[in-house]
């Protein structure tokens, strides 16, 4: 494990930390997205996960409040190369029929949470993860269909969204707002006792 991939700027899903390593563009907003917190089964969620940059272990916190602990374990280049942990929360919340995640990087400067849309799938044993278009949420927020506000630069930041505005990105009014083509896929491994 590298030690940018440890550092788990974004640990749960490694695609994040991918987009921003790239030095991509990122839609992130102020609160988490999604209109109330959604129920996650544990038998579903929980176990030790694997992608091809490494493996996470996911343990379910609050199953009512659809909060996770996302937690990775490796080199750690503050403790002199010694394994260690490095976990994140993270938020699951619903709208309509899509779950939504939500958490915050690990730079406490830096408020915003990064969030995307999330599926689980063959009985548990598959999530998908999906990241919003930067270009297209910026074309939203500068057509002030969406609140929020787009920086010099093109990163995104999303005000709190409202029922209208989740609806609007949930049926997609107004095109392809996520790179469907290209999701995180995380595989169970084995659950975790």
């Amino acid at each position: 494990m590298t030690e940018s991939s440890f550092n788990l700027r974004f640990v749960f899903l490694l695609g994040a930390a991918s987009l921003i390593a790239t030095g991509c563009n990122a839609v992130v907003s102020v609160v988490p997205v999604g209109q109330q917190p959604a129920v996650v089964n544990p038998d579903e969620w929980e176990g030790v996960w694997y992608h091809p940059q490494g493996t996470i272990t996911i343990a379910v916190a609050d199953p009512y409040q659809g909060i996770l602990e996302v937690g990775a374990v490796g080199k750690d280049p503050n403790l002199a190369g010694r394994l260690g942990l490095k976990t994140i929360r993270v938020l699951v919340r619903s709208s309509d029929k899509w779950l939504f995640f939500s958490f915050r990087g690990d730079n406490p400067a830096e408020p915003h949470y990064l969030w995307g849309r999330v599926q689980i799938d063959m009985e548990g044993k598959r999530i998908l993860a999906w990241f919003p278009r930067p270009e297209r949420f910026a074309q939203l927020v500068r057509e002030g269909v969406l609140p929020g506000k787009v920086d010099e630069k093109g990163n995104v930041t999303l005000s709190e969204l409202q029922e209208e505005h989740l609806q609007l990105i949930t049926q997609e009014q107004k095109g392809v707002l996520f790179a469907w083509e290209n999701p995180l896929v995380l595989f169970k491994l084995s659950r975790v006792e």
